[in-house]
């Protein structure tokens, strides 16, 4: 399970640190509603917090499509990122409005 989250993980920290909410908004579940302007939140305010390397933790899930990953930043800042999967595999971001498991 976290081997699967991993890289999609490491891609979102990618995306803070450019400060990107564009790209970072394209990491969303694309069955969310408004995806780009949620993604200018997390970009503005974790962005600056990825100078140092990021601990990311995988917590196990309930139910095998949704996801939970722990951030602690370098400086001590912490962050809950929620992911779901859809039914080709593919891990995305509960970014915007939507229902996680209603691909």
């Amino acid at each position: 399970m976290a081997d699967d989250v991993e890289v999609l993980a490491k891609v979102y920290v990618q995306r803070l640190r450019a400060g990107d909410a564009n790209d970072l908004a394209r990491l969303g579940a694309p069955w969310y509603a408004g995806r780009e302007r949620a993604a200018r939140r997390p970009t503005s305010r974790y962005g600056t917090h990825t100078g140092e390397p990021v601990e990311a933790t995988v917590q196990e899930p309930v139910v095998p499509y949704l996801a939970a990953v722990k951030l602690r930043f370098g400086d001590g800042e912490r962050q809950m990122v929620y992911l779901s999967r859809d039914h080709d595999d593919v891990w995305w971001l509960q970014l915007g409005n939507g229902d996680p498991v209603a691909p």
